[in-house]
């Protein structure tokens, strides 16, 4: 399915256990330019990234993926498959699909897990990784937070207002931005209904999800697929009040890569916005390095 909007085409393909999974196709799929996949965090969704791909697809090709559950995408009946591994499957196809030419990807948190995972079953595919607040370990304080609310609706949720509101509760301390970026950031966050209701823009079932893979064991070891990437290009952009990605860990990373390129942003928790002059500068230089690279090879 493919539908014109402002800026990008709306499109949608058919997973391989019939999940309809919608993307945004920005730029010219000609470009010669290396094509970029930005992939969103746990409950996030491609509309995170319109300002970014906007920007990059004057002269590149952008997708920006809804994953399963997520944003326009269908709810998956069987809430066990909000998982990695068959998100990464879901990010293969689209890849296999779209293009012809190994990509960068830009993974949000939870999308930035699926880039590692990715490179690493097929590091033909990939041609850099650019990593938002996220590494190869998490921070269990960090991830606490993000159970505290995850899959559990704020009340009430009235208004636009009534949704900033919820945001302010978890996030305030941790980012100074304006009332206007707090609207947008809900906005990106939340949905409205046809009956005016504001919900969340994710299925909350993956809390069960989460409540079972808590179950099964602890997780959260990505070295591994880290150190795949050994021979990639590699950003890592950190939000300076992040609880999720640690110094300690950043420095870590850099022992184990020491050709990793990283970069704070300010005034910023988990996760940067990639509106920032830190993040946009840094992507900006990333990007370049790829094509400047494509050309020599």
């Amino acid at each position: 399915m493919e539908s014109a909007q402002e800026g990008h085409r709306a499109r949608s393909f058919r997973a391989a256990d019939g999940l309809n999974l919608a993307f945004r196709d920005y730029g010219s799929p000609f470009s010669q330019r290396t094509p970029v996949i930005c992939l969103a965090g746990l409950t996030r969704n491609g509309k995170d990234f319109d300002q970014l791909a906007r920007r990059l697809s004057a002269d590149r090709r952008v997708l920006t993926l809804d994953a399963r559950g997520r944003g326009a995408s269908d709810h998956d009946p069987k809430f066990e498959n909000y998982n990695l591994i068959v998100e990464v499957g879901d990010v293969l196809q689209l890849v296999s699909n779209e293009l012809r030419r190994p990509c960068a990807i830009i993974g949000t948190s939870r999308g930035g897990l699926q880039a590692l995972i990715l490179n690493g079953v097929r590091p033909d595919l990939v041609r850099g990784v650019a990593l938002n607040d996220v590494g190869p370990e998490l921070a269990p304080q960090g991830l606490a937070r993000i159970f505290g609310y995850l899959g559990i609706r704020p009340e009430p949720l009235e208004t636009w207002a009534d949704a900033v509101a919820a945001l302010k509760v978890n996030n305030a301390a941790d980012f100074q931005i304006t009332e206007a970026q707090w609207l947008a950031w809900a906005r990106r966050s939340f949905r409205e209904t046809p009956e005016g209701r504001i919900e969340l823009d994710y299925d909350p079932r993956m809390r069960d999800a989460a409540l079972a893979a808590a179950k099964s064991g602890p997780g959260g070891d990505f070295w591994p697929q880290f150190r795949a990437l050994a021979d990639k290009e590699t950003l890592l952009i950190r939000g300076e009040n992040s609880d999720l990605l640690t110094l300690e860990t950043v420095a870590k990373m850099r022992r184990v890569k020491p050709d990793l390129v990283t970069a704070t942003v300010r005034g910023r928790g988990h996760v940067p916005f990639l509106d920032e002059p830190e993040a946009l500068n840094a992507l900006d230089a990333f990007l370049a390095r790829l094509d400047s690279r494509e050309r020599v090879l």
